[in-house]
């Protein structure tokens, strides 16, 4: 098979751990970026060309990593690439309705919560004085202020309510530059969080991220520490399956705090790194369990 991944950056780890398991499975490689791809629409025929090929054409599956920072229309045109891509009959991993979902923070906090699952509670409002107004609801003495769309902890800022000056101009210098106000309660974790790797129908491994010192993001990429999880939780375990096959999900990073009585879907990712878990998790190869994966899903 010849496998496409859509990446930023080829030479990243993540895409370098892909491309060599790939390889070692017995199949070919081509790396290429989103922007790189030109769609050609004529009276009778789509053509996606990169590098002077059809992608249509040419490859058995495509495999997406991170979008990165990227404008409205950059997303939704790298999104309608999938569909059609997908709609030609190539299987493209994740699904573009997975990536739809899961890159757009209110909706993937709104669906998991329509079907049940327990999330933070999180105000969303295009008025910053309807967003101070409405902090009441939240019943938290710190709030996160977030983009609507990003990852890895970028631009998240942490908040105390009583703090109305500060949280008024952030909030008001999003809503400045025409992006949502996005706040959400703050979770009290205690600085550690839990990040279920899915792979399917199964959790391929696990961990607790720890914060740096002094700092509340957990993220890998933000400084944070991992610890290995032999064994998850079962019902976190449940929890964390039910989230990623809800939002279509063949892969998938989900975040979780969990408190005594109670857990939250903090964020599902649907294009997560592994890095962290993989210091962890030495007796797998994640990168050979994910090309493994799509290989048996292309051939089924």
């Amino acid at each position: 098979m010849n496998i496409g991944i859509i990446t930023r950056n080829p030479s990243s780890w993540s895409s370098s751990q892909l491309i060599k398991a790939f390889h070692t499975l017995g199949h070919s490689v081509t790396t290429f970026r989103f922007n790189d791809i030109i769609a050609f629409i004529d009276s009778d025929k789509l053509k996606l060309i990169v590098n002077d090929e059809d992608i249509l054409k040419t490859f058995s599956a495509i495999v997406v990593r991170p979008f990165g920072r990227v404008s409205l229309d950059q997303a939704i045109f790298r999104i309608d690439l999938l569909y059609s891509i997908q709609d030609n009959g190539i299987p493209v991993f994740n699904k573009p309705s997975a990536i739809e979902k899961c890159v757009d923070k209110f909706r993937s906090l709104y669906i998991l919560k329509m079907n049940g699952l327990p999330v933070p509670r999180t105000i969303v409002t295009e008025r910053s004085s309807l967003a101070l107004r409405s902090l009441y609801m939240l019943s938290s003495s710190d709030v996160v202020v977030k983009p609507m769309f990003g990852s890895r902890g970028h631009g998240s800022t942490k908040i105390c309510i009583r703090d109305r000056d500060i949280l008024w101009e952030v909030v008001r210098s999003m809503t400045f530059v025409r992006r949502t106000a996005y706040i959400q309660e703050f979770i009290p974790h205690k600085g550690v969080d839990i990040r279920a790797f899915v792979l399917g129908d199964r959790v391929l491994a696990a961990m607790y991220r720890y914060a740096y010192p002094g700092q509340w993001k957990t993220n890998i990429a933000r400084g944070g520490k991992p610890l290995k999880i032999d064994r998850l939780d079962p019902y976190i375990e449940d929890v964390v399956l039910k989230a990623a096959k809800i939002l279509e999900c063949d892969i998938a990073g989900v975040d979780v705090v969990s408190l005594r009585d109670s857990i939250y879907i903090l964020e599902v990712n649907s294009q997560p790194g592994w890095k962290g878990l993989q210091e962890v998790h030495s007796e797998l190869n994640i990168a050979e369990e994910i090309a493994k994966y799509i290989i048996n899903k292309v051939r089924k």
